[in-house]
């Protein structure tokens, strides 16, 4: 049910059988006149089956579209759009059909072919470009769980309302033996029926409401008021069994009230604002009972159906108010439901959609209601999507759909999944791009300083779950090359994704005595004071030396020709002691790093002495660099590459094959500590140990998994140790801890 879900005026007819195309035609026409569109098919059929007549087969498709069986109603545009008399809404038609079957690519060619001949219709431009935006109402697909209801046996159902411990919903189904058929669609009339829900989550076997509220037409959707004793329901313009007719002899829709006394519905009368010339119906009561929200064709509407609202005022209904264009389009708005007095979800055919009727959320401030945001998928899908009900914690509802069938409505449970944020990332050589097999990578929660560690597969590949609203850096680390860090959040976001291509750790190589430029570390003509701009950059190498507690650099400053050879060599080292003292203030050791200018000896462009230049070719000269000048434990090789020491004899050979841990590493000096003292003395179990090349190394713990060994250095973060780091030991040597955990992993 489309269009015809608010409209159901009581027909009568007499089929009459004639091999007469000419009969059948004018059979089909008082048929469809008449609104029963289901006896008009068979006519026209009849009809077409003896003679081509392009009457018939216009009606034929309108029919269909009217039912609202779209598969029937697209291969009937499509033979409609070939006729010479067919008018230009026949476009339009075919692709609001194609659309609702989901072929979206055919419907824009039908948009297209509409609105060069009706350019100026921009709901129907709007509906169009819906067809560009299906990835985007899909883009969350994973953000609900959609599951059809056990109530739902062949019959219609749909518009469900929470109520006592079950639901209220609208149905066609019958327990007569010969029921009345509702001629628009050839099934039953509709009655409001109670379901039960069990403690396993099935629903009991509906029942029709008591009272008197179910009668010979339609009946429902409804609402009820907080306390359950008040209703209010959809039914043909009819009381005590007599139906009013408007001036065109149609049987509208009217928007009820009952009121349950003893256990039953009764005192049935209709609401001042409904009219015998127009219809109002799908009523949906706030929660405080104050407002009304309600469907209506009447007068003055944007076109099609409308949502209205009315207040209860002094003990009476007020003036309905029309939504206005935030809400209402051209087209049918319908199916309101409000939501915490301030949201209202319902169901249009207008707005950016993904076809027939879609579910759509507005919220109200200050009288005014905010644009239409369409729920997406899984929610709404090509089909007709409405009827929606949400519980009270707004994690779970109801929703009624045509998705399963295209000429009978179910109702569906749908429950709001967390957000799911997966990070996906690769370990590559910045040089090569090559992926790096087996780099330690572990993310760090910098809400909770909590770790987890992974190794990157054959492909370089790595994988983490990330929390909702959580800030993380995730860090790389590798045998022979420098380690890095990058940040990635999922703060802000709204949608379940994976984060992918976000993130991409490019590590260099470590080779001894190579010169790396630090981007954007800039000084002022003679000047040797650190600019704004360029503790920036002075920040990514602190970062940096945190990240490769193992390493010890030299920095150093240029110059650009001007002034003399002595002037630029003073400067310069100044310069580089400045751009120092700026990385130890900022938590690093001094001893792990030296100072060196190197005036106006290496310059990286043609700005000599006496060469013309531009200040900012000048400029590139007055740069910061830095080289890796030792690191711990390693050695180089015939490359200038540092490598894993391996073992040089048979008594080192018998060390290395000793069994391997992971201890967290607290400091490495040239000078002992004192471990008696603070902070140290407030650690307990505090190794120390010298190598052979004079470092005192003191540690805690040995560890035969990384969990263990990351808290342990989490708890000593919080004791103020923040340049702690976990590090692999066997046989007496400093080892990498993917070295560690690859021998602690062999069987």
């Amino acid at each position: 049910m489309k269009q015809v879900r608010l409209f159901v005026p009581v027909v009568f007819t007499v089929l009459i059988l004639s091999g007469c195309a000419t009969y059948h035609l004018r059979q089909g026409n008082h048929l469809y006149d008449q609104m029963a569109y289901s006896s008009a098919v068979t006519e026209y059929e009849k009809a077409l089956s003896r003679k081509e007549i392009p009457e018939a087969r216009i009606k034929i498709a309108d029919s269909y579209r009217m039912m609202n069986n779209s598969t029937k109603a697209e291969g009937a545009y499509a033979k409609v759009v070939t006729l010479p008399q067919a008018e230009s809404k026949y476009k339009l038609y075919y692709a609001q059909s194609l659309m609702q079957d989901g072929k979206y690519d055919e419907a824009k060619k039908q948009f297209d072919d509409y609105l060069t001949k009706m350019p100026a219709d921009q709901s129907a431009m709007m509906l169009r470009n819906s067809c560009d935006s299906i990835s985007r109402f899909m883009q969350d697909s994973a953000k609900y769980t959609v599951a059809a209801l056990n109530i739902n046996t062949g019959e219609s159902n749909f518009s469900p309302v929470y109520y006592m411990d079950g639901i209220v919903f609208a149905s066609d189904r019958s327990t007569a033996k010969h029921p009345r058929i509702y001629e628009w669609t050839g099934r039953p009339f509709l009655d409001l029926y109670y379901a039960k829900r069990e403690t396993d989550g099935s629903w009991d076997k509906p029942e029709g409401i008591p009272g008197n509220v179910n009668g010979i037409y339609h009946d429902g959707p409804a609402t009820f008021s907080a306390d359950g004793n008040t209703m209010y329901f959809t039914r043909n313009n009819y009381l005590k069994k007599k139906a009013g007719k408007s001036s065109q002899d149609v049987v509208n829709i009217k928007t009820y009230k009952a009121v349950k006394k003893d256990g039953i519905w009764k005192d049935i009368e209709a609401l001042p604002f409904c009219s015998d010339e127009y219809s109002v119906g799908q009523p949906s009561l706030s929660s405080d009972g104050s407002t009304l929200y309600f469907v209506s064709d009447m007068p003055g509407g944007l076109g099609g159906t409308d949502i209205y609202s009315a207040k209860w005022v002094n003990g009476n209904w007020g003036k309905p108010v029309n939504l206005g264009p935030a809400v209402n389009t051209p087209y049918n708005d319908m199916f309101p439901t409000i939501y915490h007095n301030d949201t209202l979800f319902f169901a249009s055919a207008g707005h950016y959609n993904m076809g027939g009727l879609d579910m759509f959320s507005s919220t109200q401030s200050n009288g005014t209601w905010s644009e239409a945001k369409n729920l997406g998928y899984p929610i709404n899908t090509s089909h007709d999507d409405f009827g929606f009900a949400m519980n009270s914690t707004g994690d779970s509802g109801l929703i009624s759909s045509n998705r399963n069938s295209p000429t009978v409505d179910n109702i569906f449970s749908f429950v709001k999944n967390d957000l799911r944020f997966t990070l996906l990332g690769t370990v590559v050589d910045k040089e090569t791009q090559k992926p790096i097999e087996g780099a330690m990578v572990t993310l760090i929660n910098k809400k909770t300083g909590q770790l987890d560690s992974v190794l990157s597969d054959a492909n370089g590949f790595f994988t983490f779950k990330l929390n909702r609203e959580t800030d993380y850096d995730v860090h790389a680390t590798s045998d022979k090359y420098f380690s890095n860090t990058e940040s990635v959040s999922t703060v802000g976001r709204t949608k379940t994704e994976d984060l992918t291509v976000k993130l991409k750790l490019e590590m260099t190589h470590i080779i001894i005595n190579k010169s790396y430029t630090l981007n954007n570390i800039y000084y002022d003509l003679d000047k040797s004071n650190i600019r704004p701009d360029a503790a920036i950059g002075l920040d990514s190498l602190v970062r940096f030396l945190k990240d490769n507690p193992e390493i010890k650099i030299e920095l150093s400053s240029h110059t650009d020709s001007r002034a003399d050879f002595d002037y630029n060599m003073k400067l310069s080292q100044r310069r580089a002691e400045s751009a120092v003292e700026y990385i130890v203030n900022h938590g690093i050791r001094k001893d792990r790093i030296s100072a060196k200018g190197y005036g106006k000896t290496r310059l990286v462009n043609k700005c000599s002495d006496g060469v013309p230049c531009t200040e900012e070719e000048h400029q590139l000269n007055r740069r910061t660099e830095f080289k890796v000048v030792e690191a711990f434990g390693m050695e180089k090789d015939e490359k200038n590459t540092y490598k894993v020491e391996e073992a040089k004899d048979e008594g080192r050979k018998q060390k290395s094959e000793e069994k391997a841990y992971l201890t967290v590493q607290l400091k490495a000096s040239l000078t002992p500590v004192d471990i008696k003292s603070p902070p140290y003395s407030d650690v307990e179990g505090i190794m120390s140990d010298r190598e052979d090349k004079g470092y005192y190394r003191y540690s805690v713990g040995r560890y035969d998994n990384l969990m263990d060994a990351s808290k342990k250095l989490e708890e000593l973060r919080v004791k103020g140790f923040k340049d702690a780091f976990i590090t692999g030991r066997r046989g007496g040597k400093i080892i990498s801890v993917r070295e560690a955990l690859m021998q602690m992993n062999k069987k």
